[in-house]
């Protein structure tokens, strides 16, 4: 028994496969955080423009945490290679996209209050 459960434990590491993205947040997470901060953003800034120094600094952590797993010499090849080109231009897109849309309903609301006057 001592032998057979030796002789399993030298050849754990060759029986499993491990892979990076299991661990890591997976494109469709990624775009559902990115669409729903969007959304929440545009009618944030449009609204209540003080409420998106709570919002954008959760989705910024959200985004940093991911990126900087990208960024890394070790797991962002091997992340990239398991996405594809798509999980990667969706990672750094994303972040962009709420940004954007944080500043498009700001100028908005200000165009409309301007009209308003």
């Amino acid at each position: 028994m001592r032998r057979t459960l030796f002789l399993a434990t030298l050849l754990l590491p060759t029986w499993a496969r491990a892979e990076v993205l299991d661990k890591e947040f997976s494109l469709p997470t990624v775009l559902d955080v990115a669409v729903v901060a969007a959304v929440v953003a545009f009618r944030l800034a449009r609204g209540q423009p003080w409420a998106l120094a709570g919002l954008l600094p959760i989705v910024g952590t959200f985004f940093w945490l991911h990126l900087s797993e990208l960024l890394d010499p070790f797991v962002g090849p091997a992340m990239a290679r398991e996405g594809g080109q798509t999980y990667v231009i969706a990672s750094w897109v994303s972040p962009l996209l709420d940004v954007a849309a944080a500043v498009i309903g700001y100028v908005l609301r200000s165009r409309h209050a301007k009209s308003a006057l």
